[in-house]
């Protein structure tokens, strides 16, 4: 006998299953829908737009303390 949490889960799955038959429309449609029903669309974009400017930052951080950094040294050179 399976443990009680994959029963559950079997069951929501023939639940969103049926659900979705109901909906109709095309496959483009279905999986609007169901993108929209999850909620992760607009959040999951909104949070790799936010990842990816943070690792921009970061590099941005780096690559300023590399140029005060050469900077220094070619004033060293100078004299």
């Amino acid at each position: 006998m399976p443990p009680p949490k994959k029963i559950k889960i079997m069951a929501l799955q023939r639940d969103a299953a049926a659900l979705f038959k109901l909906l109709g429309g095309s496959a483009d449609d279905r999986l609007r829908f169901w993108e929209i029903f999850k909620g992760i669309t607009t959040p999951v974009q909104a949070q790799l737009i936010d990842q990816q400017i943070a690792i921009v930052g970061g590099l941005v951080n780096q690559a300023n303390g590399a140029l005060k950094q050469l900077q220094k040294t070619a004033g060293a050179i100078r004299g």
